[in-house]
């Protein structure tokens, strides 16, 4: 069984570089193969010699289509998405592979019932029957709309701890309660409406 991991970035200031290093090497051991999306952000060395596959996108894309973009490329039959202010506190990553599931960690300083938008792994079968994350929707909007979509399928392991500085990229970049994360709950809305989205 091969784990795939995901970090999408946007390393604006050296913080942010460092909570996507803390953030690749906490999981590193547990993955066999760890892809970094760098969207728009600046160019790494360290996240470089840490992941097999580091993109480097100079235009930003945003968020949903750099987590797609790092999910495609994926070979694993698990791959796992992990927003890079989080960090691994316990527990191991192959408990969250279960066929069939989409699967959150216990996020220990963040509530969340189900798929957690800072982590979730999800089965190559699961992928190609359910798909990725819907790029209309450029900020984080997309998970939840993907949490909608897989809701009957997921399960939650309590066995993985993960720690999530929240909002430290978003309020970073401005995102967070700004134009874009309204235009997308907008175009959310809107998909829902057309029977297009969950």
């Amino acid at each position: 069984m091969k784990i795939s991991l995901v970090i999408p970035c946007y390393t604006i200031n050296k913080d942010l570089e460092k909570l996507a290093i803390r953030a690749a090497l906490s999981y590193r051991e547990q993955v066999d193969e760890l892809i970094v999306t760098e969207d728009a952000g600046f160019y790494s060395p360290e996240l470089m010699k840490l992941s097999d596959i580091y993109i480097w996108n100079k235009k930003n894309i945003g968020f949903t289509a750099n987590v797609n973009l790092g999910w495609k490329m994926a070979h694993g039959q698990y791959v796992c998405i992990t927003n890079s202010d989080t960090v691994l506190m316990s527990g191991f990553l192959v408990d969250m592979c279960k066929r069939g599931h989409i699967t959150s960690p216990n996020i220990i300083n963040q509530y969340i019932d189900f798929l957690a938008g800072p982590f979730w792994c999800a089965p190559k079968e699961v992928t190609l029957k359910y798909g990725y994350l819907m790029e209309e929707m450029k900020t984080y909007s997309s998970d939840s709309e993907y949490d909608n979509r897989v809701r009957g399928i997921f399960e939650k392991v309590e066995t993985v701890k993960i720690y999530h500085e929240q909002a430290k990229t978003v309020k970073a970049a401005g995102i967070e309660g700004g134009k874009e994360q309204q235009r997308d709950r907008e175009i959310y809305q809107r998909l829902k409406e057309e029977g297009k989205a969950k």
